[in-house]
């Protein structure tokens, strides 16, 4: 496959770079600066480009056969809206490049709780309550996914941590998982491209965790 990727210098964004192009696909990492991707291979291209720039994005993903958003805000207790402007001008651009897909990192934070454990939709619930405007962005990011044509994917992980992978995580549409349990950027980077190759998943929306 041919994958553009949004957040490519961010902690899920670098695995899914290095894990793609490790499992011989070719990446366009679309980045605000491309000095910031010190990454150097064959199959590795940067492309200059913001989420809420709409024509650069255009530009960007022009012959990909899927994108990957791994971006986010700096500050979860102030993301503003750039999650949900920046994945409509995404959506927008997928059509006009035509895009067939986009799998979208989001979050365990915009669950119904369908699947979870008792003690693990209160533990959801608190930290929706601590970061409600992240919350906000992200339910709008995924209302405008989900209207779209494309063959989408919304992946929800709980907290992230660094490590390797280990490739034990279980994934599927209101399943059970710890939120209490962070999952590896590794991990998540490994199902964000299992997903942009596996129309299987396709317009569903993809717990991940352990």
């Amino acid at each position: 496959m041919k994958l553009a990727v949004f957040g490519a210098t961010g902690g899920t964004g670098k695995q899914v770079v290095d894990h793609a192009l490790k499992s011989g696909h070719s990446v366009v990492a679309v980045v605000r600066r491309p000095d910031a991707v010190a990454m150097k291979h064959p199959a590795l291209t940067v492309a200059k480009g913001d989420v809420l720039d709409p024509a650069s994005i255009v530009a960007g993903i022009a012959g990909v056969d899927a994108v990957i958003s791994a971006f986010g805000p700096a500050s979860n207790r102030r993301p503003g809206t750039l999650m949900s402007e920046g994945i409509a001008n995404i959506v927008a651009a997928c059509g006009q490049a035509s895009v067939p897909k986009l799998v979208f990192e989001s979050g365990l934070i915009t669950t119904d709780g369908e699947g979870l454990s008792f003690l693990a939709r209160i533990g959801v619930g608190m930290f929706r309550s601590l970061n409600h405007k992240l919350y906000e962005d992200k339910v709008r990011a995924e209302s405008t996914i989900r209207a779209s044509n494309l063959a989408w994917v919304i992946v929800l992980p709980p907290a992230l941590g660094d490590g390797p992978a280990r490739g034990t995580y279980k994934h599927g549409v209101a399943i059970a998982v710890n939120p209490a349990k962070k999952l590896s950027h590794a991990d998540v980077a490994d199902f964000l491209i299992s997903c942009a190759g596996d129309p299987a998943v396709d317009r569903t929306t993809q717990v991940v965790g352990y």
